[in-house]
């Protein structure tokens, strides 16, 4: 399994022909041909999402991009949502390896993104250390510890098990390299949703991505696999499939003559849905989102050639939303990681890494106020919006239990009534509450924070 194919040579043996010959030899399970669906229902609003952090470099490592200046790119990230529409940042590259030091990090990325107003889904990765690798007993753990800690923020909204678990090649960006994967895809879902009932968060939507495409016969074989592996619990669990898709990119790997960016994608997308879903036995029932896509400015590709991309991709994309059942779209990436850089990954962003903004930036911005999704209507943080007013040791973690809106909660010894909002009763449980001095208030008055 350690065996890693270089990138460009499989890429290019992606190229031999694979037409309509080839399905008519072996079958139309291998999904090679656009099965014609005319738009049969109107289009949808789509849920738009974005990468903020650095995307993966494809290979064995992680290169090292151009430094970060955070405050452009939370600039950046609050002009691309316009008034009244939904965006999700989609942090990528949890590792199962990194154990509780990763997931701490990432409910830290969580909190800060949602302190600017904007919904998370998280990757949790497979990736395990060579110790962990195909030890479904420490992933389940992992997995379901991870959506506990996660789904405590109020702003989760999805959590994306398992990375492109079909593509045995570059284990820095793709799941599929590693023993115990696909089994990994069930097992993990499953985990990832006793962990959010166990925090009440039903409403956190579960998913898994695919990357199109590897090999007829091997993609084939994925989908099978996960359909013969499937339990009831995994079939009730899972939201939606990812499709993770580059054309010009990774598939096919350059513009073919006669056809747009947005045709392609839709040519997958249909194929997916109609041909590949079915073979797991995944219906209508099942959402489809497009996970991943983007465009690069490198490798002789230029700024002009993304916008024109871009914009046929999104024209595409919702012209098939309904007809396709498409609900959400995630951009890859905010920032191009290195302009000038020769990863196939380095320059996919809709910022230069200076962070000025390419045109296609304006381009998924027009869209999100075309035909986003509307922002979810705000609600209070998960145990409460907490406020008191006695003397107590500040900047200390304190430990607290209550039941009910408007409840006294026994913190450190000592009562002290807070404002608790909660949707509805819930379950005696354990919180943790932050004293701070209130800005500007008398110097002896706190603020109760819930660390959710």
């Amino acid at each position: 399994m350690r065996r890693v194919a270089p990138v460009v040579a499989v890429l290019a043996a992606l190229c031999a022909p694979t037409g309509a010959g080839a399905q008519g030899a072996t079958g139309g399970d291998l999904c090679l041909t656009d099965p014609v669906w005319p738009a049969s229902a109107a289009p949808q609003p789509v849920r738009f999402g974005i990468t903020p952090q650095a995307a993966g470099s494809a290979g064995l490592v992680q290169q090292e991009g151009a430094p970060r200046d955070e405050a452009a790119l939370d600039r950046a990230l609050t002009d691309l949502r316009p008034p009244g529409k939904a965006l999700v940042v989609r942090l990528n590259r949890l590792f199962s390896g990194d154990g509780e030091a990763g997931i701490a990090r990432f409910a830290q990325l969580a909190d800060r993104y949602a302190a600017l107003g904007l919904g998370v889904e998280v990757q949790v990765r497979y990736h395990p250390t060579p110790e962990q690798e195909g030890d479904q007993e420490t992933w389940e753990r992992f997995v379901r510890r991870a959506a506990e800690i996660l789904g405590r923020r109020r702003a989760l909204v999805a959590l994306s098990i398992v990375n492109e678990p079909n593509l045995p090649i570059s284990p820095n960006t793709s799941d599929g390299v590693y023993e115990g994967v696909r089994e990994a895809i069930v097992r993990g879902v499953v985990a990832a949703r006793a962990g959010l009932d166990a925090v009440g968060r039903r409403d956190v939507q579960l998913g898994f991505t695919f990357a199109w495409r590897w090999l007829p016969q091997a993609d084939r074989s994925f989908w099978q696999e996960v359909g013969a592996r499937a339990t009831p619990a995994f079939r009730a669990a899972l939201d939606y499939v990812g499709l993770q898709v580059y054309p010009g990119l990774v598939w096919p790997p350059a513009p073919l003559p006669g056809r747009t960016a947005g045709e392609e994608l839709a040519e997958a997308a249909a194929l997916v849905r109609t041909c590949f879903m079915p073979q797991a036995g995944l219906g209508r029932d099942i959402d489809l989102w497009i996970s991943e896509n983007g465009y690069a400015t490198n490798l002789g590709r230029t700024e002009a050639s993304q916008q024109a991309d871009t914009r046929s991709t999104l024209a595409a994309l919702r012209e098939s939303s309904g007809t396709l059942g498409i609900t959400d779209y995630r951009w890859f990436n905010l920032r191009d990681n290195d302009s000038d850089g020769t990863d196939l990954f380095s320059a996919v962003g809709l910022l230069r890494d200076d962070h000025s903004r390419k045109p296609a930036f304006g381009a998924i911005r027009d869209a999100i106020a075309a035909f986003g999704a509307a922002a979810p209507p705000a609600a209070a943080p998960l145990g409460g919006v907490c406020a008191g007013s006695r003397a107590l040791p500040r900047g200390r973690w304190r430990s607290a239990r209550t039941t009910a809106p408007g409840g006294t909660a026994r913190i450190a010894g000592r009562r002290l009534r807070v404002r608790i909002a909660l949707r509805r009763p819930a379950p005696q449980r354990r919180i943790g509450v932050l004293l701070r001095p209130v800005a500007g208030g008398p110097a002896r008055r706190v603020r109760v924070v819930v660390r959710c």
